[in-house]
């Protein structure tokens, strides 16, 4: 069954892009995957291939496959009122083949960063010493994403697992301004002419970065582990345009186009601490988490924006009464729950962005425990209305499927 789930999903799956902040217009780091939301470092549970540490998988028995999706509910502030938008967004897939003594081969994907975001001037202004009486309104819109593409290969000894994942970010952040210009008849609101320019510029991301991690599951219950990403090679390159286009967006005439690669661009170096504490049926964990943007530049928006440090810490507690398969279902789910600080890369109104996020969960097995179904349900503020003039509210609903195969091929037997 999980072959077919498998190849149907590669076979029609299809990237979707959506706000998931009021801030994800500034840069990339503004989104993370379904990990921001839970634990998983320094220790592995049932959700194994959900885990943050890619040395985790070397414990696993059997293939598996997971992939995850969650709905946005937000509400934005800011100075002026409020608004609020809903966004559905395909969050990560794994796939792992267990073989031999330990070993693990599997491969990653997942949304590092999504922008999508578009503003409009509110009113016509007036453009000085302009011939007549001449008007400018102002489109600009940006959209784009940075995907993370993983292979990783883990293996497992006594009580230390390792892994290493070679990486692959890519993607393409485009900013298009759209100036509409407007003349009229003096004393009038005829208009006497209208004309439309249209400038875009276009960045095309590709950062190779080598990865690993280490656990360490010690008998008394006490889990501690790393992991750690560095950038090896970057290529960034800008297209830039600048069109005259009629009232539909259909170009009428190039006016410019140029190209040309950002050679200084790079990737922050990432590092990632936890611990871990199992005590009877319960499961105390810690993750502390960092990449280094401060006075790097990633090719994205860097001559308006400067980036800084991003770091998280998430503190978890999960419960798990499993004992034996035939008790009441009740006690064959487990129970999560997760809290978690954030400090965005980056300032609004020269002020740090914060995030808290608040997260329940709760995972359901069946088909004999081989596959597991775990919805979360989080609430998450981001910024602050008094130090950042903005404040976005959302709430998630988080559907994760992880499923397992031995992954055999069925033996004929023949009568000779």
């Amino acid at each position: 069954m999980i072959k077919k789930i498998l190849i149907s999903i590669i076979a029609v799956y299809i990237p979707l892009f959506g706000d998931t902040s009021g801030f994800s217009a500034l840069s990339l780091g503004d989104f993370d995957t379904s990990l921001s939301n839970s634990t998983g470092i320094a220790y592995t549970d049932s959700l194994v291939l959900k885990n943050h540490n890619y040395a985790a998988w070397s414990s696993l028995s059997n293939t598996c496959f997971s992939v995850s999706a969650s709905y946005y509910s937000h509400e934005l502030k800011d100075t002026d009122g409020s608004s609020s938008f809903d966004r559905f967004i395909f969050e990560d897939m794994n796939f792992a083949i267990p073989f031999g003594n330990r070993n693990v081969f599997g491969i990653a994907y997942y949304p590092v960063a999504i922008a999508d975001i578009t503003n409009v001037t509110t009113s016509e202004e007036t453009v000085p010493e302009s011939f007549e009486e001449t008007t400018l309104r102002t489109l600009e819109t940006k959209k784009g994403s940075v995907s993370n593409g993983s292979f990783i290969y883990g293996k497992g000894f006594k009580d230390v697992l390792l892994s290493i994942s070679p990486s692959f970010k890519f993607g393409n952040y485009e900013v298009t301004r759209r100036y509409k210009y407007t003349s009229y008849i003096e004393g009038s609101d005829v208009v006497d002419w209208e004309k439309y320019f249209e400038s875009t510029e276009t960045t095309q991301i590709f950062h190779f970065t080598i990865g690993g991690g280490i656990l360490y599951k010690s008998p008394s219950g006490i889990g501690l582990g790393a992991t750690f990403s560095f950038p090896i090679t970057s290529y960034v390159n800008k297209i830039s345009g600048f069109n005259s286009t009629t009232s539909y967006g259909t170009v009428i005439d190039n006016i410019s186009e140029e190209e040309e690669e950002i050679t200084d661009a790079e990737w922050p170096a990432e590092f990632g601490l936890g611990v871990s504490y199992k005590f009877q049926k319960f499961v105390f964990s810690y993750d502390f988490y960092l990449k280094q943007f401060d006075g790097i530049k990633t090719g994205i928006d860097d001559d308006i924006l400067t980036l800084t440090d991003y770091s998280r810490n998430v503190f978890g507690i999960s419960f798990d009464p499993r004992y034996k398969r035939y008790d009441p279902y009740y006690k064959r789910m487990v129970y999560s729950g997760y809290l978690s600080f954030e400090k965005r890369p980056y300032e609004a109104f020269s002020e740090p962005v914060y995030d808290i996020t608040g997260t329940l969960g709760l995972n359901f097995p069946f088909n004999n425990e081989k596959t597991n179904i775990e919805l979360k349900l989080g609430y998450t503020r981001s910024g602050n209305i008094d130090d950042n003039g903005l404040e976005n509210n959302s709430i998630r609903l988080q559907l994760n499927f992880i499923s397992s195969d031995r992954w055999k091929l069925k033996k004929e037997r023949y009568n000779d």
